[in-house]
């Protein structure tokens, strides 16, 4: 029997005990969520090899994974499914990155009271008691929140998750075990994929269902002492689409924290539109291997030269999930979900800047003072 291709090999480390003898391989990292995933599953036959007895990982087992050579995650073991009958036995094997057990578990009620700090200080507090780094992508608004507790029993992905979406910043992981604020940020484009060369296949949805023609968001402040009783409690603002050609009416928003002022309400609204329009292309590629360039894993938060006629895509994109999948019938793949950059704070491309091939466009800056009214036509 050949050598496997190492390009091609999946690793799976416990404690010292190594295992790469899997029938299927499926690993996803996600940047804009708060952790990454993998599944794998062996297949043996009823002798029971050495290698068998090797496999005694369980949930609760921290774990290492190697991709082609590189780290792909750094995670704990969840679950373990074991089936058999007289001639097979079979055990998959399911878990997160190390990032799950702190973005999982409640933020401490004896310091749920952040007063007074901007978001990366908040997240550096409650991420750090659980050894978790909170890094910044690009700049990340340093806006402190005057008044700012956490509910009893609230997660830390999402105690953090709202606060990040109030100052425009989307919360995010990578596989190295570390959490992610993403702000305005320029990307590298790191490859061209081309349809006809190194795309295997294609499916794109160009969908306006999550858009409108104008966000709203209204937001209430807390113990606002710089503002009137009415003002602090009907705080609004409207922010106009990019791209939506139709018309529909305001999509309201209502802050999930407490605003203190209307800057702060127009931030959540403006990323409430990025976020929509932003939805408007999907695109998953799936190319061939795990490595790129022969060399690098691919990579969430990287951009990419997408050249696709058919798919009506000529214009660079972002990665924002990357799925490496290996098994007996595909072989050994890779899954690239693409959005706009612009989507996830790209400044590096936006559709403004190519408005003769990209179909979408950033939502407007500004507000928008707008009563809207329907098209002649409708």
């Amino acid at each position: 029997m050949a050598n496997p291709n190492p390009a091609e090999v999946a690793q799976l480390a416990v404690a010292g005990v190594q295992f790469e003898d899997w029938e299927s391989v499926w690993v996803q990292h996600r940047w804009s969520d708060g952790w990454p995933l993998f599944r794998f599953t062996a297949a043996e036959n009823v002798t029971m090899p050495v290698s068998w007895v090797g496999l005694q990982f369980k949930p609760g087992d921290a774990c290492t994974i190697l991709l082609g050579g590189q780290l792909a995650i750094t995670g704990i073991i969840l679950t373990r499914q074991t089936a058999y009958d007289a001639n097979n036995h079979m055990v998959e094997l399911s878990g997160a990155g190390r990032t799950w057990a702190a973005s999982t578990s409640s933020v401490d009620a004896r310091q749920a009271n952040f007063d007074d700090m901007p978001l990366q200080a908040i997240a550096d507090k409650v991420y750090g008691k659980f050894g978790v780094s909170v890094l910044p992508i690009g700049t990340v608004d340093s806006t402190p929140f005057q008044k700012c507790q956490a509910q009893p029993g609230e997660l830390l992905f999402d105690f953090v998750d709202k606060l990040a979406r109030q100052r425009g910043a989307t919360l995010g992981s990578d596989e190295l075990g570390n959490m992610l604020l993403i702000g305005d940020h320029t990307g590298t484009v790191t490859q061209d994929l081309v349809e006809g060369q190194n795309i295997l296949k294609m499916q794109c949805v160009i969908s306006n269902e999550m858009m409108a023609t104008v966000y709203n968001a209204l937001g209430q402040a807390a113990n606002a002492e710089t503002l009137s009783a009415s003002s602090a409690a009907q705080m609004s603002a409207d922010v106009a689409s990019g791209s939506y050609k139709g018309y529909s009416k305001f999509i309201q928003t209502v802050l999930e924290h407490p605003a203190m002022s209307p800057s702060e309400v127009m931030a959540r609204a403006y990323y409430e539109a990025q976020f929509r329009d932003g939805t408007q292309i999907r695109a998953n590629v799936t190319v061939q291997g795990w490595l790129r360039d022969g060399v690098s894993l691919w990579r969430c938060g990287d951009d990419v030269n997408v050249t696709s006629p058919s798919a009506m895509l000529l214009f660079v994109m972002k990665i924002q999930t990357v799925t490496f999948q290996q098994d007996n019938q595909s072989g050994t793949t890779t899954v690239l979900e693409l959005v706009m950059p612009w989507m996830l704070s790209d400044k590096q491309f936006s559709a403004l800047d190519n408005p003769a091939n990209a179909p979408s466009a950033p939502p407007a800056a500004t507000a928008s003072d707008l009563p809207f009214s329907p098209p002649d036509d409708l």
